[in-house]
């Protein structure tokens, strides 16, 4: 596993915590909402982090992270760093952040697997969909939960599903699309907002869909799935490279 510094901090970060790219495998994060441990034991190898009360599903799973991170204030580190004392522990009591905002400002990777984001308490996950929103153009982030995959983006978006499969995009920011393709109810032309129009439900016409917001856009849009679909969303958001150039100075 290749894990260097990259140039650029959130001046709400020490200069102890720059963050770090890991750039060979994808970058799992494991948070405290419902998680299906059994899902998380089928995660893609990759760097495992878990964010703060995460790390009791990482022991569920049988996983051991090679680090923790957040606030501390529901992780019982005493176990784990007694058995695996190597274990890279970032304690950070900035309360202006969420731990996943925390975790996110500390690593960057091409990828990023989080599970344990959604269900459980509505807040928390209203609180991640605006986190992924304010992160989407610096992090290729996908949350797996039991029933649903999520991946939030501003930019134009094309992955490869079952016809009938069920297809929903969600408005984080208000998003006029341009034009999409593959959908039954195509978006063409729609702006969505949170208080206005939005997409849920929506199916597969046929096994390839594209959306494409309009020049300039600026809002975030949230794209759901059924979790069978995580090989070809891996595939479509791995695809584009995040833009580590926004880290610099």
């Amino acid at each position: 596993m290749l894990c260097v510094r990259i140039y650029g901090y959130d001046e709400a970060m020490s200069a102890q915590s720059l963050p770090y790219l890991v750039d060979e495998q994808p970058l799992i994060l494991v948070g405290n909402g419902a998680c299906d441990c059994g899902q998380l034991a089928d995660a893609p190898a990759g760097y495992l982090v878990a964010v703060d009360g995460g790390l009791r599903h990482c022991e569920a799973a049988g996983l051991t992270p090679q680090a923790v991170i957040g606030d501390m204030d529901s992780a019982d580190l005493s176990g784990l760093l007694a058995d695996h004392p190597d274990v890279i522990v970032h304690k950070l009591t900035d309360q202006n952040t969420t731990d996943l905002e925390k975790a996110l400002m500390m690593y960057a990777a091409p990828v990023c697997l989080a599970y344990g984001f959604l269900g459980l308490r509505v807040d928390h996950m209203l609180a991640t969909f605006s986190v992924l929103a304010r992160y989407a153009k610096l992090h290729n982030l996908i949350l797996v939960g039991e029933d649903d995959l999520v991946h939030v983006t501003m930019r134009p978006f094309a992955m490869s599903l079952a016809v009938g499969a069920r297809l929903s995009v969600w408005p984080v920011g208000q998003v006029r699309f341009a034009k999409s393709s593959g959908l039954v109810w195509p978006l063409d032309g729609l702006t969505l907002s949170p208080d206005g129009q939005v997409a849920t439900s929506n199916r597969m016409q046929t096994n390839q869909l594209t959306l494409t917001p309009q020049h300039g856009n600026k809002g975030a849009y949230a794209v759901c799935c059924d979790p069978v679909f995580l090989p070809e969303m891996l595939v479509a958001v791995g695809a584009r490279r995040p833009d580590y150039a926004s880290l610099c100075p």
